[in-house]
């Protein structure tokens, strides 16, 4: 009987071990599957990344030949962090030729900012919806008004209230040295100001993308 039993013992650690052998290897399988998975998804979110990034570029470049505009492509480093500005630091400065008060449009020509500040390796972008923001701009044909940035609300003040301005209203302006309009957004609102010699006009911009990654400085 004593034999039968260690018989019998030494089959049920053998079983146990090989399924501890068995657990094992299937737990390595898995993970290496998983780490398989894992930079296959990697793989493909760079692909995804570079295919958006060559579309950008794409654009950029057909804007570029289109309108026979010089552009600096420049990558936005960072926000700045406060709560009520709107400044985005860019990876590129003096060493690229960037001078304050350059424009900087998206990949489809819509208007992103203005450079404020320019050091020799970075810049300071001040984007349109920042409340220190503002330009001379068009509304349709050739209603002139002042547009100022704002978190909330982007505003054109000065509009005359006999000028004929009406919704969806395209808002633009020139640059100097280049003679094709600059688009931003379209009226999404008007109102008659308190003197009853202005209009006030909300905007809606065309670049609203708060996680904008490139933009093309005009120079």
């Amino acid at each position: 009987m004593f034999p039968f039993r260690s018989f019998i013992a030494n089959l049920l650690v053998s079983f146990s071990n090989q399924r501890l052998i068995a657990t094992q290897n299937s737990s390595k399988t898995i993970e290496e599957l998983e780490k398989k998975n894992l930079i296959l998804s990697l793989a493909l979110k760079k692909n995804q990344n570079l295919a958006e990034e060559n579309e950008k570029l794409r654009k950029a470049l057909a804007f570029k030949e289109d309108k026979n505009i010089d552009l600096i492509g420049v990558e936005i480093a960072s926000f700045d962090p406060s709560a009520w500005r709107r400044i985005a630091v860019v990876n590129a400065g003096k060493d690229k030729g960037l001078r304050e008060g350059m424009f900087a449009i998206d990949s489809d020509g819509f208007l992103v900012g203005r450079i404020v500040d320019v050091k020799n390796s970075f810049a300071r972008l001040m984007l349109v919806d920042d409340p220190e923001f503002n330009v001379a701009v068009y509304i349709g044909k050739d209603a002139l008004g002042l547009l100022s940035g704002g978190l909330d609300f982007i505003k054109i003040q000065y509009i005359d209230a006999g000028d004929n301005v009406n919704l969806n209203d395209i808002v633009w302006f020139k640059v100097p040295l280049i003679s094709y309009p600059i688009y931003i957004g379209r009226v999404r609102k008007i109102n008659e100001n308190k003197n009853g010699l202005f209009l006030d006009v909300d905007v809606k911009l065309f670049n609203r993308n708060p996680l904008l990654k490139k933009v093309f400085v005009l120079k």
